[in-house]
């Protein structure tokens, strides 16, 4: 089978790293590979020789005024059209909503199949109506749907359930695959992700500040930048908690520092498939998520691999912390019900359902 993949580019980011890990394990599997960018054909992951990598780049187009870009948009549907011709492509998968419309556009009419996904929430866009319409129409068009989470696919109103799949994300980081839950845990609680404002690491820092004098010697790392930096580092500093409190910046090596945590915390607001959290539970990090719309409650049973919280409780994000660090026996059982994942969610088990079922469609 020959497969493309279609994607802005194939820089630092989830679902980059998932293109070139689903790319690299179709083309080790007897699979003709192609990726088509639209800008540049360097990955920050490694990429199998195997795979080609062709770019739709438009140049000064990017740009420019928006007549020129909707002409830019329309002249890139034809260059992506000629490659899926020229190559012969049996499938083109779109690997995000507005991967997906290109996707449809460009191999309308042709032999090739267009397999759309949904890797973020769709929810989070119903106030927009144009946006709404656009997913249900192009969705309507496909010939196959990838979801990450059944809430996601139920937007859609499953009227193509019998075509349309639904696959969580993988373990995609393969330093999770060599690591193993610590012999002793450190006084860490830990969260990463982009300091932005609906990840609400505001309300984890208060939730933090609630026990703070129950849990001596204890400190809380966030991993990650963001614009909400600054307002972050003026909180901690009105709490007086600057020496507990630690904005620790992006670092490639997190994932081995969170393997060491007591407690992972995941605060947000609104998620799509939230991979920190799938990583914190398979290295067994006894785990903390809101019950935010998307993800979480896919990923975690409640009390029995990791605690779920209302969306917007500090209280209940306080309470959960501190029942997993006083409670080493209801630590140790969500961590071992956490660890499941890595199997169930493994590159090897995702990516052969992946192609099991562009085989089908």
């Amino acid at each position: 089978m020959k497969i493309g993949f279609l994607i802005k580019d194939l820089s630092f980011g989830g679902a980059e790293r998932a293109t070139v890990s689903l790319a690299n394990y179709f083309a080790l599997h007897s699979q003709d590979v192609e990726i088509i960018t639209f800008k540049g054909s360097e990955s920050f992951y490694p990429l199998e020789e195997l795979v080609t990598v062709y770019t739709a780049d438009l140049g000064e187009l990017e740009q420019s005024a928006s007549l020129k870009r909707l002409f830019g948009s329309i002249k890139r549907i034809f260059v992506i059209r000629k490659i899926v011709k020229s190559q012969q492509l049996d499938v083109l998968i779109g690997m995000s909503f507005a991967m997906t419309w290109y996707t449809v556009l460009a191999t309308m009419f042709t032999k090739t199949k267009s397999v759309g996904t949904e890797r973020s929430n769709p929810y989070r866009y119903k106030a927009t109506k144009l946006n709404t319409f656009l997913r249900k129409f192009f969705y309507n068009f496909t010939d196959g749907y990838i979801f990450q989470t059944r809430r996601a696919a139920r937007f859609f109103g499953n009227k193509k359930s019998e075509r349309d799949i639904i696959i969580p994300n993988a373990i995609f980081n393969e330093t999770v695959y060599s690591l193993s839950p610590p012999a002793e845990r450190k006084k860490i609680i830990c969260a990463t992700g982009r300091l932005i404002k609906l990840k609400r690491f505001d309300m984890l820092i208060d939730a933090f500040a609630k026990i703070a004098d129950q849990i001596p010697g204890y400190m809380l790392f966030i991993f990650g930048e963001g614009e909400e930096k600054n307002d972050l580092e003026n909180q901690i500093d009105y709490l007086g908690l600057k020496d507990r409190i630690i904005l620790a910046g992006t670092d490639p090596q997190a994932v081995k520092f969170v393997n060491y945590a007591s407690v992972f915390v995941l605060s947000s607001d609104f998620e799509g498939m939230p991979n920190a959290l799938l990583e914190a539970l398979a290295m067994g990090v006894p785990c903390v998520s809101t019950r935010c719309e998307m993800g979480p409650d896919e990923l975690i049973e409640d009390r029995v691999s990791g605690i779920l919280t209302d969306v917007g409780s500090s209280e209940q994000l306080s309470e959960a912390m501190l029942e997993i660090i006083q409670n080493p026996d209801f630590a140790k059982k969500l961590s071992e019900n956490g660890r499941k994942l890595l199997k169930t969610h493994s590159i090897e088990s995702i990516s052969r359902q992946w192609l099991d079922y562009l085989n089908r469609i």
